[in-house]
């Protein structure tokens, strides 16, 4: 279940990167979030994106470790398994796989369901897309 981003209704405001932070690391820090709201200023006004998860799969392919996987509708890392190579990084397509503090892999995983980025968005700018991944 990807999610789904409308550069329409954005303003760009960020309060999903800031939702996912806390939700997931307990800060209140959009650099630490799993979605990012990337905005900037042309000559034809504010310039909106978005990189998020397209649950593509790719980091599970190329994961030497076995620490991605799909459970059928995000995401997942095992953290025992990880070993922070970074070639999940590498290969993502979005550019939205990082490793922590910790040297882990961090992947989006809509919040166990509940994607808090979905959540507080007050313009609607984001929602799911009712579509399962490759397992």
């Amino acid at each position: 279940m990807p999610l789904k981003f409308d550069k329409k209704k954005c303003t760009g405001c960020k309060v999903c990167q800031i939702a996912c932070s806390a939700w997931h690391e307990k800060v209140f820090n959009p650099e630490k979030a799993r979605i990012k709201i990337r905005h900037e200023y042309e000559t034809t006004g504010l310039k909106i994106g978005a990189s998020t998860c397209i649950m593509c799969g790719k980091c599970e392919e190329v994961c030497p470790t076995g620490a991605i996987k799909s459970n059928g509708r995000w995401m997942e890392v095992d953290r025992s398994l990880c070993d922070g190579c970074n070639i999940c990084v590498e290969n993502c397509p979005t550019n939205i796989l990082f490793l922590d503090a910790m040297g882990k892999a961090i992947i989006c995983d809509l919040c166990g369901g509940d994607p808090q980025c979905v959540k507080w968005c007050a313009k609607g700018a984001l929602s799911l897309v009712e579509k399962k991944v490759k397992i």
